[in-house]
């Protein structure tokens, strides 16, 4: 193999200053970086219910990722990494771990961060994605603003692909017990699978009026589960490889849905 050939091969990763300074609060995505998608082993669990109910539930949810292609822990032996957690006040919760936890918040994006802090529903999620190579060697975070994170691995180059992926590496979903009234189990376990499955939710109007995401909005006709646009999205979504640039995957998804999903 030529030096210019073993050149391209090897390569440094560098994640750009906006997208990766997860030490810094002042964290922002980039535009173009891969959407969120949930790579690991992921193990359910429910907080402040009923065992029976929290049963079903996790049986539910466990069944929605395997119809999604996603790996599952042993169910006696693992360790929640998707906690559905119902609790009095999901914004008092969230403020607590604010004050408590804030290491939580430090790898979340602004907008991320923001749109925790300010939702009035009854149903909010916490949501941490950290960046890690195409092979899924997590990226160092900035120590600082001299110091760009970077990681070091065999890629050829690529106007298709990136060097990094985004993973979801945990989820806390709150649901503000008391609003839960009159929902079925199937409809909390298929909101919190699409909660958990991807971080980017639909904006305009007409996709959240097409998904479960739409749950507590207040309609008269509440989605019974998973819609078919939230199926179509979700398969569409963790299609192909984790490390597809945004823009990219975006315009699929739309495609596949046929709903105009983002603004």
């Amino acid at each position: 193999m030529s030096a210019c050939s073993r050149l391209a091969r090897l390569v440094s990763v560098f994640a750009t200053l906006a997208g990766f300074l997860a030490a810094n609060p002042a964290n922002a995505r980039a535009v173009d970086e891969p959407l969120p998608r949930f790579e690991d082993n992921i193990c359910p669990g429910i907080a402040g219910m009923d065992i029976e109910s929290a049963e079903a539930m996790v049986w539910r949810i466990r069944q929605n990722l395997e119809a999604f292609g996603r790996r599952l822990d042993a169910p006696e032996t693992c360790k929640p990494n998707l906690l559905v957690q119902f609790v009095a006040s999901g914004k008092d919760t969230v403020e607590a771990l604010r004050r408590s936890d804030n290491w939580l918040f430090n790898s979340m994006a602004d907008e991320d961060r923001a749109r925790l802090f300010n939702e009035t529903g009854p149903a909010r999620a916490l949501v941490r994605v950290i960046p890690r190579t195409r092979d899924g060697v997590v990226v160092e975070r900035s120590q600082g603003l001299a110091s760009v994170p970077q990681a070091t691995g065999f890629m050829a180059h690529s106007k298709i692909y990136g060097a990094t992926r985004n993973d979801i590496i945990s989820v806390q979903v709150f649901l503000d017990r008391d609003a839960m009234a009159g929902m079925t189990i199937g409809q909390l376990a298929d909101y919190v699978t699409f909660r958990a499955l991807t971080d980017t939710l639909p904006q305009t109007e007409s996709a959240r009026a097409a998904s479960i995401v739409s749950l507590f909005d207040g309609g008269a006709n509440a989605p019974a589960g998973l819609t078919d646009f939230d199926k179509t999205y979700l398969r569409e979504l963790y299609s192909g490889i984790p490390n597809i640039p945004g823009p990219t995957r975006k315009l699929a998804l739309e495609k596949a849905t046929g709903v105009a999903i983002f603004q």
